[in-house]
């Protein structure tokens, strides 16, 4: 008995990313069993071998620049992190084998089916059969994940999807052992989740713009937010640097990053992770969005996120461009609040032998947790 058509593709296209499989020309032949599967296999096939060629050239592109980013750090600070590699490797492999086993947990439709059943009210008109997976990059502190689906009406809709992992607490925990990063208070999993969901809904309160949250769960330590459409604040300085200089709208951007970050430290909140990566422009609204809040505290780390921003204009912006942005960013926090720039220049200082191991976050920043373990696993 053939399968119905209509089943068969609808299953098969969310399987394959909404793949387009023509039909059969051969008479009186629509989707059934000895063709459209075979079709299919052919084609999942092709996409499949054609994804992992494609991942391993860029694996192999990130091994090499990694491998020049290690060549180019001073010896001094190599040490530090090997040798803090080697006294904690232990509990190393064991939280990147937990987190790669919980990201790929949540890859299956049926866990983030489940998550969208027991949160029902928060999606509401949600048609759960039209629910598909996309995977987004961050690296491996967390797993970032896009749910699109469909409602009962016919609007499209798409979510952003936080699961916290183990990885991510392994690094609040030790950074500061092997370089400047402050020392976070509460880096476990579930205090940075708590953390997380709690400052975004103070920093709403207070009118900063942050990702509206939508559906959480504690026991899970998930969080879903609205998915914010635009650029990155990093995506736009690599662009000004390929550029070599300032367009249209750039130095909107970097404003907007000072003004936000200025009315969050005049509210009493430290961010501490203020990577450009962690910070969404969106060009209609002329708003920045600041997304990355599992390290927001009372600490006075102020001084420490200007500087730690501004050391990745380093990263990506040459001499001349570089001072013209930073320039920017200053002029444009100190209209909102008063900051020793002193302090900042030696926060700078302190970080600069740091840089090509930033450059080095922000490539494996490239990869989602799955890609990262299918490259380190993959010949």
């Amino acid at each position: 008995m053939p399968y119905p058509g209509r089943f068969v593709k609808s299953y098969f296209e969310a399987a394959l990313s909404c793949v387009e499989l023509p039909r059969c020309k051969e008479k009186g032949c629509g989707y059934n069993d000895s063709c459209l599967l075979t079709r299919l296999y052919l084609e999942g096939s092709r996409i499949m071998i054609s994804r992992r060629e494609k991942l391993r050239q860029r694996f192999a592109a990130f091994r090499s620049k990694f491998a020049g980013h290690l060549l180019s750090t001073r010896p001094r600070v190599v040490f530090k992190i090997l040798a803090g590699t080697v006294i904690l490797f232990p509990w190393l492999v064991s939280s990147l084998l937990m987190s790669f086993f919980r990201a790929f947990h949540w890859r299956k439709i049926s866990t983030c089916r489940d998550f969208l059943k027991r949160h029902a009210l928060a999606f509401d008109g949600v048609d759960l059969s039209s629910l598909t997976v996309e995977s987004a990059s961050g690296g491996v502190s967390n797993s970032n994940q896009i749910w699109h689906c469909r409602k009962t009406s016919g609007e499209e809709v798409r979510y952003f999807v936080k699961i916290f992992l183990a990885a991510g607490s392994f690094w609040a925990k030790h950074l500061a052992f092997v370089s400047p990063f402050p020392a976070i208070y509460g880096g476990k999993t579930h205090e940075r989740f708590t953390v997380d969901m709690v400052s975004r809904v103070q920093l709403t309160e207070l009118g900063v713009s942050v990702p509206r949250l939508i559906a959480y769960d504690a026991v899970e330590k998930v969080m879903v937010t609205e998915h914010i459409v635009g650029k990155t604040v990093d995506e736009i300085l690599e662009r000004i640097g390929e550029r070599q200089a300032l367009g249209p709208g750039d130095e909107a951007v970097v404003r907007q990053c000072a003004i936000g970050l200025a009315k969050i430290h005049r509210a009493g909140f430290s961010l501490i992770d203020t990577q450009p990566i962690n910070c969404i422009w969106v060009a209609v609204e002329q708003k920045v969005y600041f997304t990355d809040l599992e390290f927001c505290g009372r600490q006075d780390k102020r001084v420490w996120d200007i500087g730690f921003f501004l050391c990745f204009l380093a990263v990506r912006l040459s001499d001349a461009v570089r001072q013209e942005v930073r320039n920017i960013f200053l002029e444009s926090y100190q209209k909102e609040r008063q900051i020793d720039l002193a302090q900042v220049a030696e926060t700078g200082r302190q970080l600069q032998e740091y840089m090509p191991i930033f450059q080095a976050v922000l490539d494996i920043r490239s990869f989602t947790p799955e890609e990262l373990f299918e490259g380190l696993v993959s010949p």
